[in-house]
């Protein structure tokens, strides 16, 4: 697409809050971006959406109606995860640029033909790990790449998330594998991204272990024992959500708490903790090279390093606290606008959602089977 292109015509599927986020700092950067049509299911999500956008954009009664649009150039993806395959592929088979909300897809299979029709169409992929778009993690990354801290050995990392946050997902259609994958998937694969990432490097073997033991019946009594918020809302269920359930009496299939542990082709070893009802949440990591050690938190903003020796300083290489993504969203966007009207390559895109995907999918077998599990056949699915 030309820089000087009139006009840039955004088709939306999926209206959700995750999606409209991203579609509004895009309308706020550059005035020839325009929301020409939607997708949604739910009528709910449409006329919120419709709410947020300043022009009229037509409502169209599936993906497809929205991909085959002439006036559409860039589609823009939040939908369950079980569908960001079809719509993808069917998007660049319309010949569209395609920004995707993380995670990839739900199967490898997906991913590939995702791959494939990538490839075929020429167009511009962007994916929206988020995390890896901030200044927080940018820096970390720049830091191991330029060997402050010697060659990587080891490192742990986390995403503990607050015990309404964990509610909402365990009450949300995310709750069940069906239409979003594993917890892991859904919501961790931007913290396996980044490993991916700072590694510089694939998974060669995985193991996890994982269980739902919080949001089960028993652990109703939780919700009496917290007391309601000091605005009168119930705990587990602050935030907004169109489905709503009942997080400890929900149907569910995804874990609330998981370890996994990842050794990578370079040598590096990593373990991951995630938990669901946290009452310290953290992004957290801490990263052991051969001459230091950074230890680092997204929440906080923190960014600390030291050198191996007597009496080395603390070095305080940290950012300052921004909001939960780290200031990614906003960066996230203008890379998007960028990619779509200059060619310029999104720092996430195919590759970075396959390697990911994978990782996950085998973490998540290792924790379903109790084995450990290698990732030849994972990297075999795609090239």
């Amino acid at each position: 697409m030309s820089a000087d292109s009139d006009r840039v015509g955004i088709g939306v599927i999926g209206c959700g809050g995750m999606g409209m986020a991203i579609v509004s700092r895009v309308l706020a950067r550059d005035k020839r971006f325009e929301v020409t049509a939607v997708y949604d299911p739910d009528e709910r999500s449409v006329a919120r959406a419709l709410g947020e956008i300043s022009t009229h954009p037509d409502v169209c009664t599936d993906h497809r109606a929205v991909v085959d649009r002439p006036d559409v150039n860039l589609v823009m993806i939040a939908s369950w995860n079980r569908f960001h395959a079809d719509q993808t592929v069917d998007a660049f088979h319309a010949g569209k640029h395609v920004f995707c909300q993380k995670p990839m897809a739900t199967t490898i299979e997906d991913c590939a033909r995702m791959q494939r029709a990538w490839r075929e169409s020429g167009a511009k992929f962007t994916l929206g790990f988020t995390l890896r778009y901030a200044p927080h993690y940018r820096k970390i990354q720049q830091l191991v790449a330029s060997g402050a801290i010697g060659d990587l050995i080891s490192l742990e990392f986390n995403e503990t998330i607050d015990f309404n946050h964990g509610g909402y997902i365990m009450g949300d259609w995310r709750r069940l594998r069906e239409n979003a994958g594993t917890h892991l998937l859904e919501k961790c694969c931007h913290d396996i991204d980044l490993i991916n990432w700072i590694t510089a490097s694939r998974a060669k073997r995985v193991a996890s272990f994982g269980g739902l033991d919080f949001f089960v019946p028993e652990g109703e009594s939780h919700i009496e024992r917290i007391g309601p918020s000091p605005d009168g809302k119930e705990p587990f269920q602050t935030w907004r959500s169109l489905v709503g359930k009942n997080p400890f009496t929900s149907d569910k299939d995804i874990f609330d708490n998981q370890v996994a542990i990842i050794e990578y082709d370079s040598g590096v070893r990593a373990a991951f903790h995630a938990n669901s009802m946290s009452a310290i949440p953290e992004r957290r990591m801490y990263l052991q090279g051969s001459e230091g050690a950074i230890r680092a938190d997204l929440r906080t903003g923190t960014i600390e390093l030291r050198k191996i020796g007597w009496d080395t300083p603390t070095l305080d290489e940290g950012l300052g606290r921004t909001d939960g993504h780290g200031g990614g969203d906003d960066i996230l966007a203008d890379e998007l606008v960028a990619s779509t009207l200059h060619g310029t390559e999104p720092s996430a895109g195919v590759l970075e959602g396959l390697e990911s995907t994978a990782t996950c999918l085998a973490i998540d077998e290792a924790a379903d089977t109790g084995q450990v599990v290698g990732m030849g056949r994972y990297w075999g699915a795609f090239n």
